[in-house]
């Protein structure tokens, strides 16, 4: 609802800034304790009172809490960006040739080689230098290689050969660091790039 300036009549307000209005205002306050009572005027007093009291520290506090706020945004700005690992299976055109080379070096040695992944075994545990060995000439057969135990059996109790090791082969790089926004969640989350 809008006022209406033109319309506005100020000779009404006129009476309300007399010197009788004052007069009349001042006697009110002036019966007020009688007509009202004592008690009532020191409780509204006391209300009035807690009211400007809890707004005061309701200020204090939300000025502490706006610096805080700021002190974190300043040192979330200094933090540096952190690359992001990235692990990237090995394809089999490079891991079937590796497994071959282990299978021919390494009597006894069978080796299986899928994509991104090595199955290498053998039937009895006397040979299991060959079988370490093997494990660790996949572990130095390519640059950035990660080689990581999926499954492993080793001795009477295995079903199938007493030697069992299924390997995940993964190249190691390094991605850009993940976009942090205000908020502090993660960019790529919500589908962004």
């Amino acid at each position: 609802m809008a006022i209406n300036f033109r319309k506005f009549n100020l000779a009404s307000l006129q009476r309300y800034t007399s010197p009788q209005a004052v007069k009349d205002l001042d006697s009110f306050l002036d019966a007020l304790p009688i007509n009202v009572g004592t008690n009532a005027l020191i409780a509204a007093c006391f209300t009035f009172l807690v009211a400007g009291v809890s707004v005061w520290f309701t200020a204090q506090e939300l000025e502490k809490v706006s610096q805080l706020h700021e002190d974190l945004t300043n040192i979330k700005a200094l933090q540096p960006p952190v690359p992001v690992l990235k692990e990237i299976p090995v394809d089999i055109k490079t891991l079937k040739p590796a497994g071959d080379k282990i299978a021919s070096t390494f009597s006894g040695i069978k080796v299986v080689a899928g994509a991104g992944s090595v199955k290498i075994s053998a039937q009895d545990s006397d040979y299991f230098p060959q079988f370490l060995a093997a494990i660790s000439y996949l572990q130095r057969s390519g640059r950035n290689w990660k080689v990581s135990v999926n499954a492993m059996c080793l001795g009477r109790d295995c079903k199938g050969p007493q030697l069992y090791a299924d390997l995940k082969v993964s190249t190691i790089t390094f991605g850009e660091p993940a976009k942090i926004t205000r908020s502090g969640k993660d960019d790529k989350k919500k589908g962004k790039k």
